[in-house]
This record gives structure tokens, sequence and C-alpha cells, in this order.
């Protein structure tokens, strides 16, 4: 986790909710408090270092928070507060949105990898993220006992259908990216037909994903593979056919879902008035 763009990511985030100052808030004064924040469904919990920056810029202190990847009930204190009633309302929204969007994140991955057990195979998230919370998403999917992608796109080189069709085949996209790319760069197909298969293995890559096809053909692929290449399956995958689309042969499974379509884990933040400074 990169502390340094959190606090910038959330002071950008406490400035676009509060604008000029929170026109409620300021009116409490001084008045000190304490905030719980409680879950009301059970789930895995992310946010740790998100409470602690936040608390920090709002000038709050934190006398508990949860580690990532805490398993949690309904009904339990996830984080405890203390300072300005004022600081701890302002900043209620921007950490509450935050921690339940990730949190579900981190959930719904481990909701994904728990069907995966047994089977040697990781459940893996893509970049398919939200804009500007990439970083948190993905942290949150290794809370949840997934493993990240690539982070961005300088970093694994992907060779995709509409990478294929811009060079004219696999062949000629693999080898300009090596051209230009450098020997050092990691490299990974996206195949749709058993013959564009044939042509990756060809290649050499260090990854062959199975994109959009059934249990019998990643069956049937996954043996056309030398053991040197590792193989990620993706698309039309959900969380009740994980299990069934975890066959022999397979290294990894991708889910955009994990990322863009994980509900969030409710959370409620109760305060309660400890004194009023003068």
């Amino acid at each position: 986790m990169n502390r340094l763009l959190l606090r910038e990511q959330l002071i950008q985030f406490f400035n676009e909710d509060i604008g000029f100052g929170d026109r409620s808030a300021a009116a409490l004064g001084r008045t000190e408090a304490e905030a719980a924040i409680m879950m009301k469904a059970d789930g895995c919990f992310y946010g740790h270092d998100i409470i602690h920056t936040g608390a920090s810029i709002l000038g709050l202190s934190v006398s508990l928070c949860l580690e990532d990847g805490v398993n949690v009930e309904a009904g339990d204190t996830a984080v405890l507060l203390h300072g300005p009633a004022s600081a701890l309302l302002s900043g209620e929204r921007v950490l509450l949105n935050l921690l339940q969007r990730l949190s579900g994140t981190a959930t719904l991955t481990q909701q994904a990898a728990a069907r995966l057990a047994g089977t040697g195979i990781r459940v893996t998230d893509t970049r398919k993220t939200t804009p500007g919370l990439r970083m948190l998403e993905k942290d949150a999917v290794r809370a949840g006992g997934g493993v990240s992608h690539r982070a961005r796109l300088d970093d694994v080189c992907m060779i995709k259908e509409n990478h294929i069709a811009a060079a004219g085949s696999i062949t000629n996209a693999a080898e300009a990216i090596r051209r230009t790319a450098g020997p050092l760069t990691a490299l990974e197909i996206e195949i749709e037909t058993e013959a564009e298969l044939l042509e990756a293995v060809q290649c050499g890559p260090d990854v062959i994903m199975l994109d959009n096809c059934t249990n019998e053909e990643a069956i049937r692929w996954a043996r056309l593979v030398p053991e040197t290449i590792r193989i990620e399956r993706s698309g039309a995958i959900t969380l009740d056919t994980i299990r069934e689309a975890a066959v022999p042969g397979i290294d990894y499974i991708s889910l955009g879902a994990l990322t863009h379509s994980a509900p969030a884990l409710d959370m409620s933040m109760r305060l309660t008035i400890k004194e009023a400074v003068r």
C-alpha cells in the first residue's frame, strides 16, 4: 500500500465532500465525541489504513480498528474514533463509503477463494476497477484471499482480441511487443479458439488466458499447454459457477465482478458525546 498516495486520495475525497466547510457540523463547536463504526452484515473487513490515514487528516485518534481480512459479524464494532464531533461527522460519509465498498470487495473475494479451496487454483482480479480506487480495490482483493492481476498497462503485456485484430495475428502482436517492451517483460495472451491456443503456445508466453470457453473446452485446451506456461481462465464465470470452472490444469480464475460488482458490506457510524470543550 502506497500510504503517501492514499493520503493524497483521501484529502481529495474529503475536499470533494466537505467543500468549503461542513455547515451542519460547524454548529457543534468543539464538542468531543466517540464514534463507533458498527457492522450491519457478516463479511470480511477492509479499511485499516484508510481509517488511520483518514483520522490523521481529520485530527482524530483511533482506539480500535480491525485488521484487513478479519471476518466480522453483524453487531461487531470494527472501528472506534475519538475527537471533535464536527470532524467525526464531516469525515463520516467518505470513510463509510470506502469501508463499505472495499469490504464488499474483500468479502466477495473471500467467498470466491473459499469455493476454490483444495483445487490449487487462485482467484484474481482484473483491471475492471473504479477510476481512482484501483490501488484500494486490488488491496481489498488481496485482503480477501485473492491475488492481484497486473496493476496497470505498464506492468505485464497482454495480447487481447483487439490487439490481435490490430496486429493481424497473435504471432505478429507477440513479436512486436517483444521488440518494444524488451525480453524481461512478462507476456500474457488471451485466446478464444483452439487454433488461437496453438498459435499462442508457439509464441511461448508466460501466461495464456482461456476466455469465454466451456468447461469441456478448458479441460481439453489445458492439456495442450506446456507446464512452463501458466493458464488463466476468465469470462462468464460467477460465484455460483466458479467451482465447476476450476478444471484440472488451470492456475488462476479471474473475476471482474470482484471490483466492479461486489455488493457493499453494510455498516454504520454511531456518535456518543463525551464533553463540550469551552
